[in-house]
């Protein structure tokens, strides 16, 4: 007699298995991963994907903006572009209130492209900060904001996240100080308000405990009363360039101590200046040139005479805009010039990229990649600043 459990169909016989069985088990997070693998992780992808996923987690919005995920992109050679952007103060009405504003190089132009009819920069974010005191590192920019008022106030600004950082004020109220960057350290100096004496007229903030020290002075009251234009870094010694009549000087970091500048160097040296690999290049009587420190003279940049077919020959030096910047170990350009010379009301601001090669006995030598019409302007247009980011 068969029975009823072995009648039943074989299909009937199989227990089936729980719905939950069924579904895979979900893959690990990788935020559950540690930091240092989520940084390299993040290091090796393009960093356009960064503002979406700053909006993840908390953790990832603080390793995007981390100084060892820069550090990590360094080291791997992922380092995708440089960010050059300028700060111009120009109105397009007569007596209105002049409008400042940020403009990105946003192309790098055909190199055989040189007709003057391209604007490659273009309006960009009007919250990025602006003075003298910013220095960028990498995807940063520490400094005051505006620079309006007399402010201790210093800010660090993250241009992937574009998040705003206040970290601690300086000691001295400022406005448009003077700053330079050397081994993680931000140098500042100049700009006080005169109420408040000179006591901390030089100050030095240590980006990674993140704090304040106040530097010797400088001996000379003209320089600590506003006459500092700019300042940069050679071999880990700190140039000042002052105003006109007023002597230039050099601070060496290691010794703590002051020194005038040698009288060849202050010769030639102009506010048109920037340092690129621990050289001081400088345009100079129509000509660019760079120190050498050792034989104590300004010699020419060869290879540069192209640029010259680009400059009026009616321009009056005296008053145009002309500016160096290190433009990631290239030699970045800037210059303006009359939309049509005599016959118009606007002037076109230039751009020069070179990169700048040692040649045979010490020479160097620039080698032009590109040079075009970047923006135009109102010729009434004031230049205030340029930076560089590496993003």
């Amino acid at each position: 007699m068969i029975t009823e459990e072995e009648a039943e169909p074989p299909h009937k016989k199989t227990k089936l298995q729980p719905l939950q069985h069924l579904v895979p088990p979900c893959p690990p997070s990788l935020t559950s991963l540690p930091n240092e693998i989520i940084v390299n992780c993040l290091a090796r992808i393009s960093k356009s994907y960064y503002p979406s996923l700053s909006l993840v987690s908390k953790t990832f919005r603080s390793l995007i903006s981390s100084q060892e995920l820069y550090a990590a992109r360094s080291q791997l050679g992922t380092t995708e572009i440089y960010c050059l952007y300028i700060f111009l103060r120009f109105s397009t009405i007569p007596f209105a209130e002049p409008t400042r504003r940020w403009f990105r190089l946003r192309a790098t132009p055909n190199p055989n492209l040189t007709d003057g009819r391209r604007n490659l920069f273009v309006p960009s974010f009007n919250y990025l900060p602006y003075s003298n005191s910013n220095v960028t590192i990498g995807p940063k920019i520490y400094g005051e904001y505006m620079a309006e008022s007399f402010e201790s106030a210093f800010w660090v600004y993250d241009y992937l996240s574009h998040m705003w950082e206040l970290v601690p004020g300086m000691k001295m109220k400022r406005r448009h100080a003077s700053s330079c960057l050397l081994d993680y350290k931000i140098y500042v100096m100049g700009g006080c308000d005169p109420s408040c004496g000179d006591v901390n007229w030089f100050e030095m903030y240590d980006i990674k405990t993140k704090t304040w020290r106040t530097l010797p002075e400088n001996p000379d009251s003209k320089v600590r009363f506003n006459a500092v234009r700019k300042i940069d870094v050679v071999e880990g010694n700190i140039y000042v360039k002052t105003e006109a009549r007023v002597k230039d000087w050099v601070y060496d970091v290691k010794e703590g101590k002051w020194s005038v500048v040698e009288d060849q160097l202050s010769l030639l040296w102009t506010d048109s200046w920037c340092v690129i690999d621990n050289v001081m290049y400088c345009y100079s009587c129509a000509r660019y040139k760079w120190y050498d420190f050792e034989a104590r003279k300004w010699i020419d940049v060869g290879g540069l005479e192209g640029l010259k077919r680009y400059r009026s020959a009616s321009t009056d030096f005296r008053n145009c805009m002309v500016e160096l910047v290190n433009y990631g170990g290239k030699l970045a350009i800037l210059w303006d010039r009359f939309e049509r010379p005599g016959r118009s009301q606007n002037k076109n601001i230039w751009c020069a990229m070179v990169v700048l090669e040692k040649g045979y006995g010490g020479s160097i030598w620039g080698k032009i990649e590109w040079v075009n019409v970047v923006l135009t302007v109102p010729k009434s247009f004031n230049f205030l600043s340029c930076i560089a980011l590496s993003v």
